[in-house]
């Protein structure tokens, strides 16, 4: 018995010895990632995905939004666009029901009247491709954030607010 406990014995201090301990990963301090400079940014030449006939002068003001916070008491909804665009605003909680037909002005500014909508409906500006336009559909349809299923671009949209 005492040989079986001896055998035992060496035979766990020589597993034990076969396996050397592992070091633990020490912390490195988290490096920041750099922000782009505004001169990095002047500095592009080229945008995703390559170059193409249109510069990115030309495409930065081609997006759309409205201003928030939009709420049930708001009377009228405001917001922005490419100068003379030609926009729908819509209740895409309604079946898509037509709030209002404008176009958005020399400025890049559009405001028009809000009514029937309630808390959690989502207004959303449509691309009026149906009027005649200096814009094309192929040109902002890389800037709508989705196609309704007739096809019409989504430019923006926003839940209503209590």
């Amino acid at each position: 018995m005492r040989h079986f406990l001896l055998c035992w014995l060496c035979i766990m201090i020589l597993a034990s010895c076969g396996n050397p301990p592992v070091a633990e990963p020490t912390a490195t301090p988290a490096s920041i990632y750099p922000v782009p400079t505004a001169e990095a940014i002047s500095g592009r030449t080229t945008s995703y995905p390559g170059p193409s006939a249109t510069t990115d002068a030309q495409l930065s003001g081609l997006f759309f939004y409205i201003a928030e916070p939009v709420r049930v008491t708001d009377s009228q909804l405001s917001g922005g666009g490419p100068p003379q665009a030609p926009i729908l605003v819509v209740n895409l909680s309604k079946d898509n029901a037509l709030l209002a037909e404008a176009v958005v002005d020399d400025n890049g500014r559009f405001l028009v009247p809000l009514r029937e909508v309630a808390a959690g409906d989502t207004v959303a500006i449509i691309f009026n491709d149906r009027v005649a336009s200096m814009y094309t559909r192929e040109q902002l349809q890389n800037f709508s954030i989705a196609t309704l299923p007739s096809g019409e671009l989504i430019m923006s949209s926003v839940i209503v607010a209590p």
